[in-house]
């Protein structure tokens, strides 16, 4: 319970010294996209070739990437039919079905489910990670693209060339390809990534922190919409998988949360990157934290029991 307490402590306090250091004019959006940027450019990149490097999968655990991926691509779609009964801007619809679709399991789902199911549940979410990491990285990059309201539209051709010179998607080939020739790190290297992942996770939190602000009433029906895709289907999805596949109820509570988790921080990084409705994009994410975080708590007492 230690542990639960300090993941939500540090969340909150790291989100809260962003709006305090905002308030006091020491931060402001344009640092706070400089933030986003270094994450984005160098931070990010070398902590996801560390993770392609060091991940092994066996043929047992093969599908269970293919899942993750599969249940960011259902959000994706069904984010995208709710959007047709919202009339909202190009810059929003793309916040909107970044945040409906993308899956924070390193900064907020792992923590939870290493108190709840231990270093099994662990495995089985690191797994499905690695479809949610190339949903993130790769696919959420070329729908932010499509809808970034200061470009005309770009073939697809063209979007994918500029996607493969994102330097964490450079980073997930070379992470690949030392996998497959089997090569090792330095024991040093993971001690440098742990601090990277500390340094770059309090900094997208700050900077999550800047850009937050309380949602104002015109948005309340966005907000709904976007829980009810995010964690309510996304619940289900996350069921449907766990019966399709089998899953011992451990693992099915693993792949309910996994599914409902709030989004990935780097939603904020791909609207910066692409001129979305930056402020949007912190509000959604903010208010699935605040409703998240107790969902995900009563689904780790419910399937731990």
């Amino acid at each position: 319970m230690t542990s639960l307490v300090e993941t939500v402590l540090e969340i909150v306090v790291s989100i809260s010294l962003g709006i305090v250091l905002k308030r006091l004019y020491i931060l402001n959006e344009s640092i706070g996209r400089k933030l986003l940027s270094l994450s984005l450019n160098i931070l990010l990149p070398l902590i996801v070739f560390h993770s392609f490097v060091t991940v092994k999968i066996s043929m047992n655990e093969a599908l269970l990437p293919v899942v993750g991926l599969l249940i960011n691509l259902s959000l994706l779609a069904i984010a995208y039919l709710v959007l047709e009964s919202i009339e909202m801007s190009n810059a929003r619809k793309g916040a909107f079905l970044l945040a409906c679709s993308t899956l924070n399991i390193g900064i907020i789902g792992l923590p939870f489910i290493s108190l709840f199911f231990n270093t099994e549940g662990v495995a089985t979410a690191s797994l499905i990670d690695i479809g949610n990491s190339i949903y993130v990285f790769a696919i959420a990059f070329l729908v932010a693209s499509r809808f970034n309201p200061s470009k005309s539209e770009r073939s697809l051709k063209s979007s994918v060339k500029n996607l493969l010179a994102q330097p964490y998607i450079l980073s997930i080939i070379a992470g690949s390809i030392a996998n497959l020739l089997r090569l090792d790190l330095p024991p040093q290297a993971n001690e440098l990534i742990t601090f990277i992942s500390l340094v770059n996770a309090v900094m997208m939190l700050i900077a999550a922190g800047v850009f937050t602000r309380l949602p104002r009433r015109s948005l309340l029906r966005e907000i709904f919409l976007s829980i009810f895709v995010k964690i309510l289907i996304g619940s289900l999805i996350g069921f449907a998988f766990a019966i399709l596949l089998q899953l011992t109820p451990q693992a099915t509570g693993v792949m309910i949360i996994v599914a409902s988790l709030p989004p990935a921080f780097m939603t904020l990084v791909h609207a910066s990157a692409e001129n979305l409705d930056l402020e949007f994009a912190s509000t959604l994410l903010g208010s699935m934290l605040a409703i998240g975080i107790p969902v995900i708590v009563f689904y780790g007492l419910f399937f731990s029991l």
